[in-house]
């Protein structure tokens, strides 16, 4: 199965309108682009999936549709109205509905969708598009001096940067024409790729300020406190909130029981759970404030017990390593290592005392239960890797090339991002990926020492990295596209705001980041 002429050009459109979004210095154009993104992107996915039994359903209700989309435009008019009222509450509100998804019934079936990930970025994109057209020059996030043009201000490594993110998306388009699988690829395309690059632009142009920060972090606490609560009812009642159907046969032959939360995942649960824990010890290792330092080790306890109950070795390896880059930035990478060795022997403890490789089976059981039954699938990609070396068997297409050539088994990944990237995209795609990687860690990493901020956002990165090597979902993941906005606005001149948002003082001259 390959493409036909109309999934090609709807590809290409959302795609490269959003390519656009993040390459264009002209607000007006960089919006006008984001919102063609936003508006094809959804057209191409209801395209593909038109003739299925849960649409022609979904069709023969016209009234119930348009009263859907009615009442989806108002809430983004009366949420965008929000954050042009108090501008903080776009990053905040973002940053705490990340990872959320709501079940929505379509037809006879329920899909799981980021529902208010996506009102919050065409909020966001409805409040910036207005500011641009309606109001003079582009006021910041306080309403303050416009912020300077990004060619202005922007190193190097940032606007290779932002290239290689066009270019990787640009290339998953062009990979769609040959792709086994060209269904999901649409979908990767329309429910993730191109909305979190939107979000990415949107991000990129807050203007921090220190109170921002710190009402960001208690966000992402609350959040991490909330999925750590229901974990633990989860644990206490043997029961799981949101029930899946293997990993409820997983907990019943295992002495342990993995919990997943506000998640269909308990690696996923893990990821989110690290990526906040490293954060909080950012805010431990820069912090002055005692008290504030009690409360956060506090919190940072009782989501340490919570990614425990996950059982998800990935996000601790994931946790390990943003915590040793945090280290590395704090003090030095000597300190660095020694702390590595001590989190590596804290963690094979663990594993002994915890029960999770049973004794009575044998070493290869051991490692295959493990590990899920990854190692199959990674062996598998890497054959789909090698049969087709150069372009891959197209965007999107690994679940169904791997059903179709290694073992008739669903999955949709390998579960480790460079194979899925060179099974799906060859070395081309490969080539952007490293690029893309490259890129970041210089543009997140260069000079992140001197802030919490700025080296939490380096180090949860570098943390996303490691967990997308053990559980894939690296792009297609909302939290590596916030990081990167995020990344990148923070080490912009012009994008610190004076006391208006939250009454603390301005940016120093230098420019240099928030200690937050």
């Amino acid at each position: 199965m390959t493409a036909s002429v109309l999934e090609l050009v709807g590809m290409l459109a959302a795609c490269g309108a959003a390519a656009v979004a993040l390459l264009a210095h002209d607000p007006r154009v960089r919006y006008a682009a984001a919102a063609v993104a936003l508006l094809v992107a959804p057209v191409l996915v209801i395209g593909s999936v038109w003739n299925t039994p849960r649409l022609v359903e979904l069709r023969g209700e016209p009234a119930k549709v348009a009263a859907a989309v009615a009442l989806a435009l108002v809430a983004v008019a009366v949420v965008a109205a929000v954050f042009r009222r108090f501008p903080w509450a776009f990053p905040v509100g973002l940053i705490a509905v990340l990872p959320l998804r709501v079940p929505v019934d379509i037809g006879s079936q329920t899909s799981h969708l980021l529902v208010p990930l996506y009102l919050v970025i065409a909020a966001g994109l409805a409040r910036s598009t207005y500011g641009a057209l309606f109001t003079k020059g582009r006021a910041g996030e306080d309403g303050g001096p416009p912020v300077p043009p990004a060619s202005a201000t922007e190193r190097p490594a940032v606007v290779w940067l932002r290239r290689a993110l066009a270019a990787t998306l640009l290339l998953y388009a062009v990979q769609t024409a040959y792709s086994v699988d060209v269904s999901n690829a649409i979908e990767n395309a329309g429910f993730f790729l191109v909305p979190f690059a939107v979000m990415f632009v949107l991000l990129e142009e807050v203007r921090w300020s220190q109170g921002l920060l710190a009402r960001m972090l208690v966000a992402v606490a609350a959040m991490g406190l909330l999925f750590a609560a229901v974990g633990f009812w989860e644990h206490a009642a043997r029961d799981l909130l949101l029930s899946r159907g293997d990993l409820l046969r997983s907990n019943q032959l295992h002495l342990y029981f993995r919990v997943n939360s506000l998640f269909y995942d308990p690696n996923v649960l893990g990821r989110y759970l690290a990526l906040t824990l490293v954060a909080l010890a950012a805010y431990l290792a820069w912090s002055r404030s005692t008290r504030a330092q009690i409360l956060a080790a506090v919190v940072a306890s009782v989501l340490l017990t919570a990614l425990a109950l996950t059982y998800s070795m990935t996000s601790f390896a994931a946790l390990i390593v943003g915590l040793v880059v945090l280290v590395a930035l704090r003090w030095s990478i000597r300190h660095a290592l020694v702390g590595a060795a001590a989190i590596l022997v804290c963690g094979t403890i663990f594993l002994l005392a915890s029960g999770t490789a049973e004794r009575d089976l044998g070493s290869a059981k051991r490692v295959e239960t493990a590990t899920s039954g990854r190692v199959d699938l990674v062996k598998g990609g890497i054959d789909l890797a090698r049969d087709r070396p150069v372009w891959g068997w197209g965007s999107g297409s690994f679940g169904a090339a791997f059903h179709q050539h290694i073992e008739a088994t669903k999955t949709t990944v390998s579960h480790s991002e460079p194979i899925t990237v060179a099974a799906e995209e060859g070395v081309i795609g490969l080539i952007v990926y490293l690029a893309l990687l490259a890129l970041a860690l210089v543009a997140l990493l260069s000079g992140a020492s001197g802030s919490a901020a700025a080296a939490a956002v380096g180090a949860c990165f570098v943390a996303m990295i490691a967990h997308s090597l053990g559980y894939a979902g690296f792009a297609i993941d909302p939290a590596t596209w916030a990081l990167l906005g995020v990344g990148v606005s923070l080490r912009r001149p012009g994008h610190w705001a004076p006391s208006g948002i939250s009454g603390t003082e301005s940016r120093p001259k230098e420019q240099r980041p928030a200690t937050v």
